[in-house]
């Protein structure tokens, strides 16, 4: 724009020469000069008004003032030119133009009066008043030394005193200037008063040389001259233009006011009106209304703006106040160094920092008598660096106070204008304590988050929302590192068992209405192990309002492990009372009819075909009889009668039975352990554990093998016992029968021990091989496990107690004598008719006196009448009622000499001693199992009454 408005003025130049050679003086000749005048301030005041657009602060009213001073210039001009085209003739004295061209210098004046400690847009009340002083000063020095004068001069004289009265103002308008630019405090308001200087200069020097040519040959407009009118002001124009705006000023130092400059504009305020008043006084009595009007105004207008400055100054006061008191009452310290290094200010807080009692004896000492030098040291060159550079410096430092304590800060130091610098002090103690404690709390909730044996997360709601943290243990407890998790956390359900997606999903939607996450489900691994885990989460606020997830996820495989045994143990325990309950009852049947089969068989003349069809069904009560006792065995209610045993003589005593039974392709081999502890238990079922065992192994290896019968001594602890729920910790006789064979999977191991569950085609077992292992091992009080995997065989691991004792000497069974006859009376108590009359009838055929009772109240009526006579008590142990060890008990009260003979088909209180596992016979009671023949029942009652009464116990 500067350059399109250089050439523009260099056209207006070239067109007043042209319009000076070719059109003189003449009418035109004064038209085209006096427009090209106009045209020429008109550009003045345009780029001075875009000027003031460009501009903030006083700039923008600087150029504001200079554009209406140009244009009250080129309204005159355009009045002049009316008066000398129009009508052949200069404006007379008292004309508007003449006045106009008077006052224009106002607005120059008030430019140059602006405070430059105000660096506003507008202008306030104090600019406004100062307005109205100078345009009274202005208009009485136009009317005293120019207007009434002028009245009694010849024109000569006339435009003579007006033009050193315009002249006299220019060159002090063009001194005021250059006393500005030198007071100035910023380069920009310097150079903007610099550059109006010259253009007044200029404008002064121009017009002065016009003005003076003209008190000697008054000429018309296209002159030369003309040039001197248009020359400063498209000078105006180029400068206005030219003029930018410093894009950021920096801040300036402040100078403070001198007691000479703070006189000097008290007087400056005071000097309008003295103006004023030395002008009135030399107006005449006509002027008398207007002279004291004036003077009234002026007056007004100063003790207004005494009062205004007054006003503005309290409310500063006030507001100085007020932030004295806020710093003073502040947190952090404050302090002010001046340019000369002494404290200026400090507050209570500042001097508390620095250990002082007050910030009296801080204030107006050197900042090094402040500061440890060991402080000041490490940071002096980085802050005067820093300060020089962007005039603030910031960073946390240990000052050291004057007892030698040392103090955590932050400090601010910022440079004020004048050259001194602020500091803001902030004593990190408390934060640097409580970072400390949130440092320690976080070091202990990772430590805890990090070592705990569980996944810490943070998601997203929603099955696919997005996981933001997860712990390390996710590597641990899933395989995959916390990186891979995250990378694909969105898809996080695919590792989810199909099966268990509706459980997630559900827990999900309650997660969704705010409630807690909470479900079990099996997850996949990265290997392909599937383990079980428990998820627990709680929403909470995020970062905007948005909600997310925090839990912890648990591996409960273990007792998931844990709840499969005990549901298994309890569902092998349903299942014997049940086997148990129904062995019972059959031993009954199966009691009467293996009975009446004897007898049948032993009735004389009895035909070949009878006998036949007798002994078929003899042999298939028998068989009936073998099944029941092992639905006894699992159920756990057969008699044993235990014994101190070594289980490796039983292990190689069936060595050669159990080779027999091996195919060619199967090896077989027996380990036994050395210094095998003792077990009690019944040899017999032992045999008949490993003898089940062993078979059932044959059987899983179709194809051949290898077979390993092996025994040792182990220590089960506590934490064998926390993997198996049923386990008790202690020292144990372990036997393990272990095949090469096809193996079982998990849903198979499951229910390997139930009865008549079984994995062998049809027609090859009973399913009761395995079942009557179990319930002979726990009647023992032991335990028995099973490892098996498809495949790769399977290990059955048996666990019987160990004792201290030396193992017993067995001796041989006693083989009975003769008919077992005898004389002797017996108490028959049995609430089952057909079972009661057949024992009476096998005992009553051997000779013995029976006395018949089918209740517990008949028994001790009949012993109540018997007594004496009575020499066995023969009875049912489950009675409706009292029990049969309760009838004993009560009848040997009465007749000690009585012995006492069980029978039961079920072992349910047969134990007499105190947490002795039921069934479990105790030395010295006499017990006969059903079903049993009569031939069984004489035996054991002829070897009951052949006892002394002294061993027989009840």
């Amino acid at each position: 724009m500067f350059r399109k408005l250089f050439v523009l003025a260099l056209v207006i130049v070239a067109l007043h020469i042209a319009v000076v050679l070719t059109l003189g003086t003449s009418i035109a000749g004064s038209s085209a000069g006096n427009l090209l005048q106009i045209t020429s301030c008109g550009l003045a005041v345009a780029a001075a008004f875009f000027a003031s657009r460009r501009a903030m602060g006083l700039s923008r009213r600087f150029w504001m003032l200079v554009a209406c001073g140009l244009a009250v210039w080129g309204v005159a001009d355009v009045g002049w030119m009316y008066y000398e085209v129009a009508l052949r003739m200069e404006p007379p004295t008292g004309s508007a133009v003449r006045f106009l061209f008077g006052i224009q210098s106002i607005f120059f004046a008030l430019a140059v009066f602006l405070n430059q400690d105000k660096d506003s847009s507008t202008l306030d009340a104090e600019s406004v008043l100062d307005f109205v002083q100078i345009a009274i000063v202005f208009f009485f020095i136009f009317i005293g030394f120019y207007y009434i004068p002028s009245h009694h001069l010849d024109a000569r004289a006339a435009y003579i005193r007006e033009a050193a009265m315009e002249t006299g103002e220019d060159v002090a308008l063009v001194l005021l200037a250059a006393v500005q630019a030198l007071r100035a405090r910023s380069s920009q308001i310097r150079k903007l008063y610099q550059g109006f200087a010259l253009y007044l200069l200029a404008y002064a020097v121009c017009a002065g040389v016009t003005d003076y040519v003209q008190t000697f040959n008054a000429t018309p407009t296209g002159t030369w001259l003309d040039l001197g009118w248009t020359a400063p002001l498209l000078g105006a124009a180029l400068w206005a233009a030219n003029w930018q705006p410093l894009p950021e000023p920096a801040p300036q130092r402040l100078r403070r006011k001198q007691f000479g400059e703070m006189a000097l504009d008290n007087a400056t305020l005071a000097l309008a009106p003295l103006i004023v008043l030395l002008q009135v006084a030399q107006l005449g009595n006509e002027w008398r209304a207007m002279r004291f009007t004036l003077l009234g105004v002026s007056i007004l207008c100063y003790a207004a703006r005494l009062g205004v400055t007054q006003y503005r100054q309290s409310r500063t006061e006030d507001t100085l106040q007020r932030h004295n008191r806020a710093m003073d009452s502040a947190v952090n310290g404050m302090a002010i160094v001046d340019a000369k290094g002494l404290h200026t200010y400090a507050n209570a807080a500042f001097a508390q920092m620095m250990g002082h009692e007050n910030a009296e004896s801080i204030v107006g000492r050197e900042w090094k008598e402040i500061y440890a030098p060991q402080d000041v040291k490490r940071v002096e060159g980085e802050i005067r660096e820093s300060l020089k550079k962007s005039g603030k410096w910031y960073g946390p430092l240990n000052v050291h106070r004057r007892d030698g304590s040392a103090v955590p800060m932050e400090l601010t130091i910022t440079t004020l204008p004048d050259g001194g610098v602020v500091c803001v002090s902030r004593d990190m103690t408390a934060k640097r304590d409580a970072e400390n404690a949130r440092a320690q709390a976080e070091a202990k909730y990772r430590m805890l988050v990090e070592q705990v044996a569980a996944i810490s997360y943070i998601a997203e709601l929603g099955v696919h929302g997005e996981w933001l943290y997860v712990s390390p243990q996710v590597e641990t407890m899933f395989g995959f590192s916390a990186e891979e998790w995250l990378m694909d956390s969105r898809a996080w359900t695919k590792h989810v068992h199909p099966e268990d997606h509706k459980i997630v999903e559900a827990a999900e939607e309650a997660s969704q209405r705010g409630e807690r996450f909470q479900a079990e489900y099996r997850v996949i691994r990265k290997d392909g192990r599937l383990i079980w885990v428990s998820d627990t989460a709680v929403v909470v606020e995020g970062s905007g309002s948005h909600p997310l997830m925090e839990g912890i996820i648990v591996d409960i495989t273990e007792r998931k492990q844990l709840e499969t045994q005990l549901q298994q143990a309890r569902r092998m325990e349903a299942i014997g009372r049940l086997a148990g309950g129904i062995a019972h009852d059959f031993n009954n049947l199966l009691t009467i009819i293996k009975g009446y089969t004897e007898l049948a068989l032993h009735r004389p003349k009895i035909s070949p075909e009878l006998q036949a069809d007798v002994e078929r069904i003899e042999d298939a009560s028998e068989r009936a009889s073998t099944l029941v006792r092992q639905l006894l065995a699992f159920s756990r209610r057969q008699v044993l009668q235990p014994k101190l045993v070594d289980l490796n003589s039983i292990v190689l005593g069936l060595d050669k039975l159990l080779r027999r039974l091996m195919d060619e392709e199967i090896q077989m081999s027996t380990v036994p352990g050395k210094n095998i502890g003792t077990i009690k238990a019944d040899p017999a079922q032992m045999e008949q554990v490993i003898m089940n065992l062993v078979v059932n192994a044959r059987d899983a290896m179709p194809k051949g093998g290898r077979l390993t019968v092996e025994t040792a001594n182990v220590d089960l602890d506590a934490a064998y016992a926390s993997d198996h729920v049923t386990v008790k910790p202690g020292r144990y006789v372990m036997l393990a029968v272990s095949d090469t064979g096809t193996g079982m999977s998990p849903e198979t191991v499951a229910h390997i021990f139930e009865p008549f569950y079984t994995t062998k085609e049809s027609g090859r077992g009973t399913g009761l091989g395995l079942s009557t292992v179990y319930g002979i091992v726990k009647q023992s009080g032991g335990y028995v496990w099973v490892y098996s995997e498809a495949g790769r065989g399977s290990s059955f691991k048996v666990y019987l107690p160990r004792v201290e004792e030396a193992p017993e000497t067995l001796q041989a069974a006693v083989v009975p004598n003769g008919e077992q006859k005898g004389s002797e009376t017996i108490l028959l108590v049995e609430d089952q008719s057909q079972v009661r009359e057949l024992a009476r009838m096998t005992l009553s055929q051997k000779g013995y006196t029976v006395l018949a009772a089918s209740s517990p109240e008949d028994a001790e009526n009949a012993c109540a009448q018997h007594g004496a006579e009575i020499h066995l008590l023969l009875t049912d142990l489950i009675m409706p009622g009292v029990t049969g060890r309760e009838l004993a008990k009560r009848l040997t009260a009465r007749h000690p000499k009585i012995r006492v003979l069980y029978m039961s088909g079920y072992t349910f209180g047969i134990t007499t001693q105190t947490g002795m596992p039921s069934g479990l016979l105790e030395d010295g009671v006499a017990f006969l199992q059903k079903p049993f023949t009569p031939s069984a029942l004489s035996e054991k009652v002829r070897e009951v009454l052949d006892r002394s009464v002294a061993t027989s116990r009840i």
